[in-house]
């Protein structure tokens, strides 16, 4: 009887750590991974990038809601390749990069949809105005030494009071802006 027990307990535990290594911090790939926007000025679309971000990530497949996303966007970072838009960008009535330096991101509840799509849930801080958002995310290539996340969003920049002294009623810039995510992670050694 006690050889059972210890046999059941052996294989119980087998399954819990097994299962329990599936949670793993990840690191990111800042050369290759990208956080742009996009959207229109004057009838005219353009696209933008955030040069500065740090993401730290924590994922389990196996129990998604366990998992945890953070991120932090340097304000000022944010470049179009147009002069213009990149020296009106940081000021006060748009990212306000002054007093505001970061865009912070943090996750409150990541679940599976289908597959490998997932959705996120969490807290998105911008000119210190924080607002509930959720988006889904695809992962590929998890069982390779590489993983892709890719996720596609909209925000309403005037909830976020950008630009909202100098164009409250998106006149000419888009109110919806669309962000997109293309990052390439590793899971870090344990």
């Amino acid at each position: 009887m006690k050889y059972i027990l210890s046999l059941a307990l052996v294989i119980f535990s087998t399954f819990i750590f097994s299962n329990t290594a599936q949670a793993q911090n990840f690191e990111v790939d800042y050369g290759q991974s990208k956080i742009g926007f996009s959207g229109t000025h004057a009838g005219n679309e353009f696209e933008g990038v955030f040069n500065e971000w740090n993401a730290a990530i924590f994922f389990d497949r196996e129990t998604p809601k366990e998992s945890e996303i953070t991120a932090s966007f340097k304000a000022a970072s944010a470049q179009t390749g147009n002069k213009m838009y990149d020296g009106t960008l940081p000021e006060a009535d748009w990212f306000d990069a002054k007093n505001h330096e970061a865009i912070l991101f943090e996750s409150t509840k990541i679940a599976r949809k289908e597959g490998n799509t997932y959705s996120a849930t969490g807290d998105l801080t911008i000119r210190g105005i924080t607002k509930p958002i959720s988006f889904d995310f695809t992962l590929t290539d998890l069982d390779n030494d590489q993983v892709k996340v890719n996720a596609n969003f909209v925000i309403d920049r005037l909830a976020y009071d950008i630009g909202k002294k100098s164009d409250a009623k998106a006149e000419w810039v888009s109110q919806n802006i669309d962000m997109t995510l293309e990052l390439i992670a590793t899971p870090k050694a344990q």
